[in-house]
């Protein structure tokens, strides 16, 4: 469980950066540009949000808070 935690907490991290990274990239309508590296960010957010998700449902006592959103 200690693992875990800390894990979680590094992913959160890491939702958090790329969350950050992602928003001069989005349009008017909050949807990533066209660009590759908005593409790849996107991506990047949308596997980190699935490992995140993952952990709370293995371990649903670690994750309470909120998924990090852009």
């Amino acid at each position: 469980m200690a693992q875990a935690r800390v894990f979680y907490e590094l992913l959160t991290a890491e939702a958090e950066s790329l969350a950050a990274a992602l928003r001069p990239h989005l349009t008017r309508r909050g949807v990533p540009g066209a660009s590759t590296e908005a593409r790849l960010l996107e991506r990047d957010l949308r596997e980190v949000r699935r490992c995140l998700e993952l952990l709370r449902d293995r371990f649903p006592e670690m994750g309470q808070g909120a998924v990090v959103d852009r």
